[in-house]
Formats: structure tokens, C-alpha cells, sequence
């Protein structure tokens, strides 16, 4: 073959010319215009833009080793602005395994060039300023940062990763969070490897094939004819795609293009298949003697477990002690993991990863004939699993799941410090699911409706004629509201909590107490009593019946959107208050109710205010009972919450008299 083993050539050799400025697209070759540039003019606002982003993928044969893929990277970026320099430090993951089991990073060079006195400044990274560090138990990092860069700068690096795992093509962003001006990725894929391609985004990625065939050698004097397919994928003018609110995981809806092995047939084989279920990768997992030996372990707290549960008969209890015993020896050391290490250490030496204290959660249930298995699943924060070819490599952790005679689930992790039973942190309340259990193979589970989560707040409050309101506040965060509470007012003294809640509300604490700050259950009391400066002019006094409210402003403000939204969990806010008028005031004017829906079952919202002689009482209620939207939801959404906001910041106006 003409190139099996060769890089393939940039499909634009030399410069051309975009926007009316020179750009090259060869490594090494710098351009005045990019030097000079100033701005980037499809986007004004952008820090830094990629002038082009390159890579490529290839199969190399050796009779020793068999197949490896390489893939090259090269990428150069201007650097327009101070806030931009960050884009010098760079930071590149590999898979590291035992012995050979491994990636490697070849042929790492980065360089940073600046135009001085008319002058062209290249400076090159020394190989002493690279950094080699573990990640996660099979993950390495490479670290750099690109000397002497600033505003004006340009700078470009280039590497080969080198895997073993021929399966295993890299995923290829054409976008970023800063404009991508050239994006192209290539493939060489041999005819023994069939995948499944698909796009992904809301960019346009073009896309060209061309045949070639040649011959690899397997041996000494020993040719094959063989024949492949160059695949090509480029993108030009890509916007950014900047972090947005309400969004789950952005690399989700970058534009992109995923390769997923369907099956090899190598020469003298029979077709392999790697089409996946997920039943094939529970199986794979229990032959993986490094995640099923763990699943098996015995109970290192049997003696403890045993005596902590000793006469308790209700199974829901059971699991309560066991799970906050095991919380309180095993301290979660922030890191999430999925094979976990060796759980036993994480027990001996009380600190450890989610992975390893669940593990050891399971083996004390179980001791306490609970039956449990693990959940896998892969963090909102790392993207969803595939739809179709379920992977092994998409699972970045996974969570306990102890099941009832009843056949009820609760739900429990290692990481959730703040919460209890079937609270969990945010980042782990997934749409799906994998049940492990052998018996019944493929079994999903919805995380992101486990309890009913509430915010249930009264306020009583004195209006006084000197325009201070003055009331108590008695607040109780349930269930998912009570764990984010937890996560917010955590390592903080009273000082720090009530300054917090006063630059937030515009209030004056006077005192406050809370109640399940540090315990495990569902529910957080606060209590408070405030002091509040109301609108007054002349002889009016503009009040606002909410006292604390719900929705400040509209969180939905753009005039359109691509991406669908995506909500935390389901809840409900629910606000009784209760405020009495002073003496020589008359209300003049008060905000009509409304009673509003979301789409068909999103939700719903009622507001109602009710005067009685000298009092007011206000109730509302915001309903959210669905948190996945598609992007056409958007102009619904909008208009939801921007009513919502409306009468959130509307005001009951009195006079004196």
C-alpha cells in the first residue's frame, strides 16, 4: 500500500487565504498575517481562535507486536487577548496500563513565536518543562505550558499517540470554546477493520473517501495484498461553543465524529465481533478479576457491622447504619473511579475513592444478607452512554444499589458526604444506568427522580411604619435541596452562612439556626429572623409579598438556542408568607394571581395573594416535575420562566392615609 504507514499529507499544502488573511497550515511555517492579527472577525469577542487543528490515524503492522494505532496531533492557536495565554498550558491524557499494556506520547514538540522590533521570536519548550503524572488509576497526563506567550503570541505543538488498543479510535472535536478556523481529522482504516462513523453537533463537517491498496508485510519475505479507505472530515469557521447554563455535559453537542468498532477479520481469522451489549460487558467484567474479585470481597468490619445492626429488623434501617458506618471509617477523597484500587486499603487506611468505599459498602451488606449490586454509569459531567454500541470505556464510575424483599431500590455512593439514602450528588443523578448483576443482564435504572425534593419555606413578618419589615423566616430544605444546602454552607462558620444569605437577599440577619446541618437524613432546618429596608416614596410603600424570592430575573435570556436543557432534578418550591400592615396604610394595589403551566407535564406554577383587613398572605408554588427539554422547548421555556420572574418582582403598593 502506497501509504499504509505514512502520515497523510495536509489536503492544503502551504497558505492560503481566509478572510483576508494568510494562514498556513504547515507545522513550522509561520505567517506575518498571523502574527499581526488583532482580532479574529468572525467573532470579535474571542480570546484566542485555532488557526487550524490536524490529525490523522493510521494502523502500523509489525510481525512482534502486531497492530498499533497512531494517531498525530497538531494544533496552532493565536493568541488575541491576555485572558487567551491560558491556552498555553496544555494538558494531554493517555491510557497506562501494566507493562506493555500501555500508550505512549512520541515526537512531543511545542514552540510559541512573537513579532519583536519587526523581528520573528520563536521560543521552544525544553523537554525539562514537560510532566509526566498519573490521572486515575489507568489514566497518565503529559503537562506543559508554551513559554513566553501573551497577547499577539502564536503558538503551535504536535505529538503521536501510540495505542495498542487498535479498537479504540480517538474521538475528534472540530469545536472548542474558542472559534476553530481549519478543523480536519483523517483515517486510514485497513480492510480488516470494520466501524460504524457517525457525526455529531450542529456544524457542517464535510467528508471525502478515497480507495487505496498495496501490501504489509507479516513476516520474513511474507506480503499480503491489502486494501483500505481514507476517510477525511474537515470543518472551517466553527463557532465556539461556550458553557452554557442548564447544560449536563458540553462536550455532548460538540461537533464531532465518533468511530465504533463493529468487528475485525484479519488475515487466516474468523470476523471478531466487538458490537457490544451490555450484557457482553458485564460478562467482560466478571472475567476482569481486578473488578469481580473486588465485587466479592468479604466485610473488613464484619465483627463492627454485626454489632451495629444486632437486633435491628427493618431493612431499610439495616442499610442506613451500614451506610453511614462505612462513610464515617472511610473518608471519600474526592476522586470518583470505577475499578476502584484495593478497597481493603481504603478501609486500613480510612481515605479512598467512591469505587473503593462502595465496594466495601456492598461486602457489609451483603453480610447483612442485603442484596446489592453495583450501578454503572457514567457521571452527567463525563456525557451519557453511547445509544448504540455500549463501551466499557464510557463507564467512569458506578454506585450501589441495595434491593428490598419488597423488591424496592435504594440508591448510595461513597462521594455523597452531605446526603443519605437515595440522595446523591448532583453530577451521578443519571438518565441511565446499568444494573451488574449476572442473573439479569442489561437491566437500566433512571437516577434523576429517586425522591421527592422539596423547598418548603413560611415567613411572618410586621411591616413597620418606618419601612422596615420585620419577620422570622422558617425554611426546610428536603431531600436533594437538603444536600446542596449541606454542600453550601460545609467547612463554614455561622459568620460566613449569614453573610452569604445577606448579600444574596438584600437582608439583615438578626439570627439564625440550623437544624441536620451534619446528619445523614433528608431534611435541613433553617431558622431565621430578619430585618428588612423596604421601597418607600412619599406616601406610598412599595412591598414585595415574597419577601424572599423564588426566580430573581429570567435564567432563560438568549433569543435562541441549540441546545436542549437540561435541569438539576425535579422539585417543588413551595412559599407561604404572612405580613401584617401598620396602622394609617391602606393598600392600593395589589399583583393578580396566576396559575401557568409548562408545556404539557413540565410543570406549573400558581401565585395568589389574599388581603384580609390588615394582612397579607401570599402562597406560591413552583412546580417542576420534568428536567429534560429538547432545544424546540426553548421558546416555551423561555416564556415560563420569564412570567414566573415577572411576578416574582411584582409589588403590592400602599398608601397612607
Amino acid at each position: 500500500m502506497k501509504r499504509l504507514c505514512s502520515l497523510l499529507l495536509f489536503c492544503i499544502a502551504g497558505t492560503v487565504i481566509l478572510w483576508g488573511q494568510e494562514i498556513s497550515f504547515k507545522y513550522g511555517k509561520i505567517t506575518n498575517d498571523e502574527l499581526t492579527m488583532k482580532v479574529y472577525q468572525k467573532d470579535t469577542t474571542a480570546e484566542a481562535v485555532v488557526l487550524y487543528d490536524d490529525g490523522y490515524s493510521y494502523y502500523v503492522y509489525t510481525p512482534e507486536n502486531g497492530f498499533v494505532l497512531q494517531t498525530e496531533f497538531k494544533q496552532k492557536i493565536k493568541i488575541l487577548k491576555p485572558e487567551g495565554v491560558d491556552r498555553a498550558n496544555i494538558d494531554i491524557p493517555y491510557y497506562y496500563g501494566e507493562g506493555s499494556d500501555r500508550d505512549y506520547i512520541n515526537g512531543l514538540e511545542a514552540v510559541s513565536y512573537n513579532l519583536e522590533d519587526g523581528k520573528v521570536v520563536k521560543t521552544k519548550l525544553e523537554k525539562k518543562y514537560i510532566f509526566d503524572e498519573a490521572f486515575s488509576e489507568t489514566t497518565k497526563r503529559i503537562k506543559f505550558s508554551i513559554p513566553n506567550v501573551k497577547a499577539g503570541s502564536v503558538i503551535e505543538f504536535k505529538y503521536t499517540l501510540v495505542s495498542r488498543y487498535v479498537t479504540d479510535v480517538p474521538e475528534w472535536y472540530f469545536q472548542s470554546d474558542i472559534p476553530v478556523m481549519n478543523s480536519k481529522f483523517g483515517i486510514n482504516i485497513l480492510e480488516y477493520f470494520n466501524f460504524n462513523i457517525r457525526t455529531k453537533g450542529y456544524e457542517h463537517i464535510a467528508v471525502s473517501q478515497k480507495d487505496e491498496s498495496g501490501q504489509l508485510r507479516v513476516g520474513a519475505g511474507e506480503m499480503l495484498a491489502v486494501s483500505s479507505k481514507i476517510m477525511t472530515y474537515t470543518a472551517t469557521d466553527v463557532p465556539a461553543l461556550k458553557d452554557e447554563d442548564n447544560v449536563w455535559c458540553m462536550n455532548e453537542y460538540k461537533s464531532a465524529v465518533v468511530f465504533e468498532l463493529r468487528g475485525t477479520q484479519y488475515p487466516y481469522e474468523m470476523y471478531k465481533s466487538y458490537t457490544s451489549t451490555w450484557k457482553d460487558i458485564i460478562e467482560m467484567l466478571e472475567k476482569q478479576n481486578y473488578f469481580s474479585s473486588n465485587n466479592r470481597m468479604s466485610n473488613p468490619f464484619k465483627d463492627e457491622t454485626a454489632l451495629l445492626i444486632n437486633g435491628v429488623t427493618d431493612e431499610q434501617e439495616k442499610i442506613s447504619k451500614i451506610y453511614c458506618f462505612i462513610k464515617n471509617k472511610i473518608k471519600w477523597n474526592d476522586v470518583y473511579s470505577f475499578y476502584g484500587g484495593n478497597p481493603r486499603t481504603a478501609a486500613k487506611e480510612g481515605v479512598g475513592n467512591n469505587a473503593q468505599i462502595n465496594f466495601v459498602l456492598m461486602s457489609a451488606l451483603r453480610d447483612a444478607d442485603i442484596k446489592c449490586y453495583p450501578v454503572l454509569i457514567s457521571r452527567r459531567s463525563k456525557g451519557r452512554f453511547p445509544l448504540t454500541n455500549p463501551s466499557i470505556n464510557k463507564i467512569s464510575t458506578f454506585i450501589v444499589a441495595a434491593e428490598l424483599k419488597d423488591g424496592k431500590m435504594i440508591y448510595m455512593d461513597g462521594s455523597s458526604n452531605h446526603g443519605g439514602l437515595n440522595i446523591l450528588p448532583t453530577d451521578l443523578l443519571v438518565d441511565k444506568g446499568i444494573v451488574y448483576d449476572p442473573k439479569n443482564s442489561g437491566k437500566t435504572v433512571d437516577l434523576t427522580n429517586l425522591t421527592k425534593n422539596q423547598f418548603i419555606s413560611r415567613v411572618v413578618a410586621t411591616l413597620e411604619k418606618d419601612g422596615k419589615l420585620k419577620g422570622e423566616r422558617t425554611s426546610n430544605y428536603i431531600n436533594q435541596f437538603a444536600y446542596t444546602y449541606r454542600a453550601s454552607i460545609a467547612g463554614k462558620d455561622s459568620v460566613k452562612i449569614v453573610d452569604a444569605i445577606q448579600n444574596n437577599t438584600q437582608t439583615k440577619i438578626e439570627s439564625i439556626k440550623i437544624e441536620g446541618r451534619t446528619s445523614n437524613d433528608g431534611m435541613v432546618k433553617e431558622t431565621l429572623a430578619f430585618t428588612k429596608d423596604v421601597e418607600a416614596s412619599g406616601d406610598y410603600i412599595y412591598l414585595n409579598p415574597m419577601v424572599f424570592t423564588h426566580l430573581d430575573e429570567n435564567p432563560f435570556t438568549q433569543s435562541e438556542r441549540k441546545l436542549p436543557v437540561e435541569f438539576n432534578f425535579p422539585y417543588m418550591y413551595r412559599l407561604n408568607c404572612i405580613i401584617m400592615i401598620p396602622e394609617g396604610y391602606a393598600i392600593e394595589e395589589v399583583p393578580k394571581g396566576v396559575r401557568v403551566s409548562l408545556l404539557e407535564n413540565g410543570g406549573k406554577c400558581t401565585y395568589a395573594v389574599n388581603v384580609s383587613d390588615r394582612t397579607i398572605n401570599l402562597g406560591y408554588i413552583f412546580d417542576m416535575t420534568q428536567i429534560l427539554y429538547p432545544f424546540t422547548d426553548y421558546e416555551a421555556i423561555k416564556n415560563y420562566f420569564g412570567l414566573v420572574a415577572t411576578k416574582n418582582s411584582e409589588m403590592i403598593v400602599l398608601k397612607k392615609i
